[in-house]
């Protein structure tokens, strides 16, 4: 195992060095920072009583399934990025164990730079069992792991991802400090990379007052509905997004099936989910916001943003996992042909 993570390393500089010299400084389009997790759903059917999915202690519950797969929003992201085209990383932490070099692999194999992967060696990779399968929305056990190193500035490899070049940062949670946020943020500025945020409710819970420093750094925000009534304490997503347009560019607020909010300032806009069989909902936030800010980076306007992102989301809902079927530029095409237009509702601001 050691040898395997002193090769991935040497592997590495080798990969930035050639980039470097032979592109005129790497380029890359996207690089996301985030969690990396391995994830088992655990199919399971227990007793439901009043709404509550109930394990009896001492009980023995039937496992009618058990599936492994790579998660986490660094993972989900990039690897979404890149299937959509576009040159991705991922920023994350990661343990010296199976589960790392698993995630890895994967990462690779999915054209996904792993040049700015860090590894901790106190904890584990980060890993989360899944409970899905009994109709409802699933539980999810997390162990966070490795992914608290990043809570550390110093551990973030900041040569490294000034040498990538990149023209965004999507941020996804990191259960971060503030102090460590800010850091980032700052860099970004300074380095002229643009920056698409999809906040934790640990950093939401610092409250709207704490974070609107960080907000006005960000181009792209993009929340659920009660991430949005965490972050203003206000439920009304149109007023959200107005008060939360005072920083940001563009804000979007999810609604699950209920559909999705959005606005840039001048418009507000509206789309509904498209009509798919829900196995389960593993993944439908990051698929959902990264092939929106994929379709921003490649020049879309917010209409279409939508679209992209509508198709992602609707298309990992229908399996388990939270990147196996993540769409590419033409399997969007053709799902948005398939489940027909499902025009976007949009309204100037009075």
């Amino acid at each position: 195992m050691k040898f395997f993570f002193s090769l991935h390393k040497f592997w590495e500089i080798v990969y930035i060095s050639f980039l470097y010299s032979y592109i005129g400084g790497c380029l890359f389009d996207v690089v996301s920072v985030g969690s990396a997790t391995r994830d088992v759903f655990v199919r399971v059917h227990p007793k439901v009583f009043k709404g509550n999915i109930c394990f009896l202690p001492g009980s023995k519950v039937e496992v009618e399934e058990v599936d492994y797969f790579s998660g986490g929003g660094a993972t989900n992201s990039a690897v979404a990025f890149s299937r959509l085209g576009l040159k991705a990383a991922a920023l994350c932490s990661l343990g010296k164990d199976l589960n790392a070099e698993r995630i890895l692999k994967e990462l690779k194999k999915e054209r996904v730079s792993t040049a700015l992967v860090e590894f901790s060696k106190e904890k584990k990779t980060a890993y989360s069992v899944i409970l899905t399968g009994f109709g409802r929305d699933r539980v999810i056990l997390a162990y966070r792991g490795a992914t608290a190193q990043l809570n550390d500035a110093k551990k973030i490899p900041w040569r490294k991802l000034e040498e990538m070049k990149a023209k965004w940062l999507y941020v996804s949670s990191l259960h971060a400090k503030i102090g460590v946020l800010r850091k980032l943020f700052l860099f970004a500025e300074k380095t002229k990379i643009r920056v698409a945020w999809n906040p934790g409710m640990v950093e939401l819970k610092q409250g709207l007052e704490k974070l609107k420093p960080l907000l006005k750094k960000v181009d792209v925000l993009l929340l659920n509905k009660s991430e949005a009534l965490t972050l203003t304490h206000n439920a009304g997503v149109e007023r959200n997004l107005e008060k939360l347009n005072r920083f940001c560019a563009i804000v979007v607020i999810t609604e699950g099936k209920h559909g999705v909010h959005a606005s840039d300032g001048k418009f507000t806009y509206f789309k509904k989910p498209f009509k798919v069989k829900v196995l389960d909902n593993t993944g439908a936030g990051d698929a959902f916001n990264s092939a929106f800010v994929a379709a921003l980076i490649r020049g879309k306007k917010v209409e279409e943003a939508l679209g992209w992102g509508m198709a992602n989301a609707n298309s990992v809902i229908q399996y388990l996992g939270t990147k196996n079927i993540l769409l590419t530029q033409s399997g969007i095409k053709k799902f948005l042909r398939k489940h027909g237009k499902n025009e976007t509702r949009k309204k100037k601001y009075a």
